[in-house]
């Protein structure tokens, strides 16, 4: 559908895209990561042809629509949310007035004979129009998508000026998916949705029959829409074919590749050396030596990978230790502009429990939190910290609190514990601050970059109670990943609000669910909530449309056979897929001992007696590994099609 052929792309000193091949198949499902300020974004702006390239050719098949939802500097031409939604459908739109026009023509009694029925026949030709493209289905779609993304029958008519930056972003993904474009291309969809939102959003991906390329840092989302991954690395794309699961393991297994390709590369250079030292003086070698040196100087060479962030690992100082209730709410109630927000919350946080805040957009959450930091006082009811509770709150306005003068280095060293000192750097640069941006004063910085200082800052004051809105909204997933370690390890107790379903799991022991101005409890881990969240949402989807409970005999036999024939096919597929397995084993046994052999050869300072030899013995050694790395990355791609066949 989309071919990028040796495209660049340069802001500047900043390399964006290096002499890149890619090809953007009908149907791909590609997840886009790298670290913030690859050039994700900008990638995605130069397959809609906002940007050009600097050299090299973007080829579109005449078919191509593209849908791009940008993570922000969205444009509405409407005034009420429905209007803005349903201009997805403007040719059905334009139809419709169209005939309301000729309708109120046919009514005037002052057009008669001919002219009326002229009119009369164009009428029928739209009315037969409308209903070839179905334009029924505008107000039942619309209204099915926008109260998918969690808008209420009543925000319908209200104008989208009243709703804020993320609520607009829904509405500009509602009118995306509406439209049904061919290739969809989402930057950072769930920054601004809710559980209940993104578990809608997938089950409408499921069905959605175009290609679709995906930035994002939510590391679920990503497995759960994606069967390929691009990394944007320093200019180049490398590819991974699976979820991001599957490209976490690959390239771990890439690295170690690399690893002994550069160990075994510089055992055979150290031998040539030698072979040159040893016989450089003798004119009857000179032939031979030079032949060598030669082979050093046109010898690709290997690298060994960068270290990164990742395995930075850090430790929230101690603390003295609280009281056994940390945190008692009793009959909290609160109020906004008359509207009540929730009403008799009562919750309590017990030494050493980590626990989730969840809840719908605009439910409350992020109130009742400043409730519990004592920013706002509750209408009624009491709130009540434990003994020696030592809290830190974090949210997002916090960034504004910061010191601009200072830089990155003297504002996270002004909270630092004296042990902290020396780890301060490390710190940093799990946060995305690297090398001479801890240099920087903070006035700088961006919004994004401001949060993420602050919760660097807030995570390094000794405290046995940590509340956290929304931490993981500007960080990406490696930093989540030591974010998330760092909590795992911390000894005091935890409320968080999140939608990140990756940075929960394994990390919560309770979820309270704040819904329809209540607290509804659900013990045990965030998985188990979620798959409860998961099937009373598909259970209400379908009452929704008219399903009873119970179903008639002759649907129950339809659904046998479909499930008997299912069961079948995938029985055949696990066959096909453990044979390939078999297949692809047995040729990697066979190719391992080639390689053995091979490099038993290269290791032979002998062999580089004879020029043609050794040059057609390395040729067979780089086909062998080669081969061996497209096969182990495709017996990996099997393996996970074979584990999914096997789990359904």
């Amino acid at each position: 559908m989309i071919r990028l052929n040796n495209v660049s792309l340069a802001f500047g000193s900043k390399t964006i895209l290096d002499t890149v091949s890619l090809h953007i198949r009908r149907n791909d499902r590609i997840g886009l990561i790298g670290p913030n300020g690859t050039g994700k974004s900008t990638l995605f702006k130069l397959i809609c042809r906002s940007v050009e390239p600097g050299a090299g050719d973007l080829i579109c098949a005449r078919d191509t629509n593209i849908g791009y939802l940008p993570q922000e500097g969205f444009v509405f031409r409407k005034k009420t949310v429905f209007e803005e939604a349903s201009s997805a459908f403007e040719d059905i739109l334009l139809l419709k007035r169209q005939i309301d026009k000729l309708h109120v023509q046919l009514e005037d009694p002052s057009i008669k004979g001919e002219d009326h029925q002229l009119l009369l026949d164009h009428y029928a030709h739209l009315q037969h129009q409308l209903e070839v493209v179905n334009g029924a289905k505008v107000d039942a779609e619309t209204g099915k998508v926008l109260k998918g993304m969690g808008f209420k029958e009543a925000d319908f008519g209200k104008g989208i000026s009243t709703f804020s930056g993320g609520w607009q972003m829904r509405v500009a993904l509602s009118r995306l998916l509406l439209q049904e474009p061919n290739l969809l291309l989402l930057d950072e969809p769930t920054n601004h949705l809710d559980i209940d939102s993104i578990l809608w959003l997938e089950e409408y991906l499921k069905e959605f029959k175009g290609g679709l390329i995906i930035i994002s840092h939510d590391r679920t989302f990503l497995d759960r829409n994606t069967t390929r991954i691009w990394e944007l690395e320093k200019g180049k794309i490398h590819e991974y074919c699976g979820n991001y699961s599957f490209y976490e393991v690959e390239k771990e297994k890439r690295k170690e590749l690399q690893v002994a390709r550069y160990v075994n590369q510089q055992k055979r250079i150290k031998e040539v050396e030698r072979f040159i030292e040893r016989f450089r003086a003798k004119n009857t070698k000179a032939s031979q030596v030079q032949s060598r040196i030669l082979m050093l100087e046109k010898m690709e060479k290997e690298e060994l990978p960068e270290d990164v962030v990742e395995r930075v690992r850090f430790k929230f100082p101690p603390s003295k230790q609280s009281g056994i209730t940390v945190l008692d709410i009793k009959d909290v109630s609160h109020t906004y502009d008359g509207r009540l927000i929730f009403q008799d919350i009562c919750l309590s946080i017990e030494r050493g429990e980590k626990v989730a805040l969840v809840g719908q957009n605009g439910s409350g959450k992020s109130t009742l939190l400043r409730i519990i930091a004592g920013v706002e006082q509750p209408h009624s009811g009491t709130m009540k910290m434990g003994h020696n509770v030592l809290f830190d709150y974090f949210a997002q306005e916090h960034a504004e609190k910061l010191n601009s003068q200072n830089t990155l280095l003297q504002e996270i060293e002004s909270v630092a514990p004296f042990s902290m000192i020396p780890h301060v750097r490390h710190i940093l640069g799990a946060f995305l601050f690297s090398g001479d941006d801890v240099f920087k004063t903070v006035n700088v910085l961006s919004g994004g970059e401001k949060s993420r200082l602050s919760l660097a800052k807030m995570l390094l004051k000794p405290t046995n109670f940590l509340v956290l809105d929304e931490p993981t909204n500007h960080i990406d997933i490696t930093t989540k990943k030591i974010l998330k370690n760092a909590l795992l390890d911390y000894a005091g107790s935890l409320l968080v609000v999140s939608h990140d379903r990756d940075f929960l799991d394994g990390l919560v022991s309770r979820v309270y669910e704040l819904r329809n101005g209540k607290i509804h409890v659900h013990l045990g881990s965030f998985r188990d909530f979620l798959e409860k969240k998961t099937s009373d949402l598909f259970k209400e989807a379908e009452g929704s449309e008219g399903r009873g409970l119970s179903q008639t005999k002759s649907d129950e036999t339809s659904l046998q056979k479909q499930q008997y024939l299912l069961k079948k096919e995938q029985n055949a597929r696990k066959r096909k897929l453990s044979k390939e397995i078999q297949h692809m084993e047995e040729k990697i046994d066979s190719l391992e001992t080639q390689k053995t052999e091979l490099d038993n050869r290269l290791s032979d300072p002998m062999l580089y007696n004879d020029k043609e030899k050794s040059i057609e013995i390395n040729k067979q050694y780089k086909t062998v590994t080669q081969e061996l790395d497209a096969l182990y990355t495709r017996w990996e791609t099997v393996h996970l099609e074979l584990k999914a066949v096997g789990d359904n």
